[in-house]
């Protein structure tokens, strides 16, 4: 039976305006990512590839074309409509981890549940704690946290949170090797034994190893899958 179809670009093209004229960054992009597939979104600095993310997560408007997710036209959303989406059907992890640092790991998790009015399930969190290696940092600050674990921290929130699609650009552009390795394996993880679907943009090739497909991105259209 084939795969539900979860995110499908048509056409899709993004220029920016600047005092120096027009600035095309993506052009004409066909794309579709299945519900559960774990992607690796690679190209060059510029190449387009993080416009592209931006855009399936509602953070940017097309120029042109039609991006659907869950079935949903995204692209003919207004301003509210789209950070409404963004709220209940995205998650983002970035680089920079993003976490808030006045609240506890615990706090930064539970956001999103309650900006969507959702109960909390404390005995997922609890358990994906554990698998993470969060568990005695539960009530501890971002502060007070390695890098790799605020990444992870960060990763628990965005998946936790129930969205359609989580979306990862660079997340481990600031770990070691030994973490990098571990996120990737969590993200993975989450694709095959929780039926996420990830879309993970990376300058490292290698990584994209464990991910389901590979997609290049260069010079503003997708180059090679």
């Amino acid at each position: 039976m084939e795969k539900e179809i979860i995110v499908d670009i048509k056409d899709v093209s993004k220029v920016y305006e600047s005092q120096s004229g027009r600035i095309p960054v993506l052009e004409k992009v066909n794309l579709c990512i299945h519900k559960g597939e774990f992607v690796g979104i690679v190209g060059d600095s510029g190449s387009g590839k993080t416009t592209l993310l931006n855009l399936i997560g509602g953070m940017d408007s097309v120029s042109g074309g039609m991006i659907t997710v869950a079935g949903e036209v995204i692209s003919d959303y207004s301003d509210r409509q789209r950070t409404l989406y963004r709220r209940r059907q995205v998650g983002f992890i970035f680089q920079d981890y993003n976490l808030m640092n006045e609240l506890t790991v615990y706090e930064n998790i539970i956001m999103p549940f309650q900006l969507k009015k959702k109960e909390v399930k404390e005995c997922l969190i609890d358990q994906f704690l554990g698998k993470m290696k969060l568990q005695e940092k539960k009530n501890a600050f971002p502060m007070q946290l390695s890098g790799g674990e605020q990444q992870r921290a960060a990763i628990l929130r965005a998946l936790l949170s129930e969205p359609d699609i989580i979306l990862a650009d660079e997340p481990t552009g600031n770990l070691d090797s030994k973490n990098t390795q571990l996120v990737v394996g969590l993200l993975r993880y989450f694709s095959e034994h929780m039926g996420k679907t990830i879309l993970f943009v990376t300058h490292n090739e290698e990584l994209t190893k464990s991910c389901n497909r590979m997609i290049r991105v260069c010079d503003g259209k997708i180059a090679a899958e």
